[in-house]
């Protein structure tokens, strides 16, 4: 299949966030080879998790977006299965606290949202309080609220599916943890350009364990007649074992898995033409992935995870393979995000990154 990239730009910023750009000049092309293009790696971070998602949803700033994907800031459980969601429905994900809606997150609304778009709010009440819900509905410009939400974060992953009906491939990942899900929303979050809707969407398994409310829903809607089923993940891999066709992604560790995950961005495996964009995170806390996951799947990118000082060995190899993917394909991996501050993505990191995309 095609993946359809759609422009990744930060034309307006909010006053918490940052963005800092750095050009990557590759190696001099020999006389004869076709002039290799520079990458551009940029750092996309706030002050916080809130306003590091706000940094990422500038891209959508001045009313590009359709839609916005709202979740609780403070856990993961219903927002696994989320990139997808924001990338089909041409939106960011933002956070907010469970009880209260954020005045920058609401002004950040505000900026990205068309006017009369539709705001999504994972989970029930506990999640995202009736007080939030009523915030929303009552920014200006925000035109439908919809409350996706089940009794469970199995449950809720099925009612975000359900919002996916075009999608026809499936990545089951742990719904105990979190960077496994969030490498594979990138995924299956991406455009197809036959469709011009995401590609899959991401199930939960109970660790090594499959959930009655996921089993249901893989037999409902068919998966593995109808397209891929990946398990992405040891546990995801253990619980899926009789998922008819499934394919194991997996490495010894989140990093070697999200690596494993990002290979999948080849043009010789499960798209016919490579990205130019990639992005990294840390794989210690989720806040910042999750933001780049969504993000990353609307632009048509994979997510690497990185340790806070130093890039694992596995995601600079993955980096240097999409970048000789594309560039053997005629094209570049052009831009590179790296989410969150110096904090928890070193400047070296940064570096790295940079050096692998050379």
């Amino acid at each position: 299949m095609r993946l359809r990239p759609r422009p990744i730009a930060f034309a307006a910023l909010a006053v918490s966030s940052c963005l800092l750009a750095s050009t990557v000049t590759p190696a001099a092309a020999a006389p004869g080879d076709v002039e290799l293009k520079a990458t551009s790696v940029q750092r996309v971070a706030g002050a916080g998790r809130i306003e590091t998602a706000i940094a990422a949803a500038a891209s959508f700033s001045g009313g590009k977006a359709e839609s916005v994907v709202l979740a609780r800031s403070d856990n993961f459980a219903d927002s696994l299965a989320a990139a997808p969601l924001a990338s089909d429905k041409a939106g960011p994900l933002l956070l907010t606290s469970p009880g209260a809606l954020q005045p920058q997150v609401a002004d950040a609304i505000r900026d990205v949202l068309k006017p009369g778009g539709t705001v999504y709010l994972l989970g029930g009440t506990a999640a995202l309080s009736a007080a939030v819900e009523s915030a929303v509905r009552g920014t200006a410009g925000v035109g439908t609220v919809t409350r996706v939400q089940g009794g469970n974060r199995y449950q809720t992953a099925v009612e975000v599916a359900k919002q996916l009906p075009q999608a026809a491939d499936v990545a089951l990942v742990t719904g105990g943890n979190f960077p496994d899900g969030l490498a594979a929303g990138a995924l299956m979050g991406v455009v197809d350009a036959s469709t011009n809707h995401s590609l899959g969407v991401v199930l939960l398994t109970n660790g090594p364990a499959m959930p009655r409310e996921t089993a249901d829903y893989l037999n409902q809607r068919g998966f593995a007649t109808t397209g891929t089923v990946l398990a992405v993940g040891g546990q995801a891999v253990q619980a899926s074992g009789g998922v008819a066709g499934m394919i194991p992604v997996a490495g010894n560790s989140r990093y070697d898995t999200a690596a494993e995950v990002a290979k999948l961005f080849s043009s010789q495996m499960f798209f016919t033409d490579a990205t130019p964009l990639v992005g990294v995170a840390t794989g210690e806390n989720w806040p910042d992935a999750l933001a780049g996951s969504a993000l990353l799947a609307y632009g048509g990118g994979p997510l690497v995870l990185t340790r806070t000082a130093s890039l694992p060995d596995a995601s600079a190899a993955a980096l240097r393979g999409l970048q000789a993917d594309a560039r053997g394909a005629g094209g570049s991996v052009a831009q590179a995000l790296v989410f969150g501050g110096p904090g928890v993505v070193s400047d070296a990191v940064v570096g790295q990154v940079g050096t692998a995309l050379q």
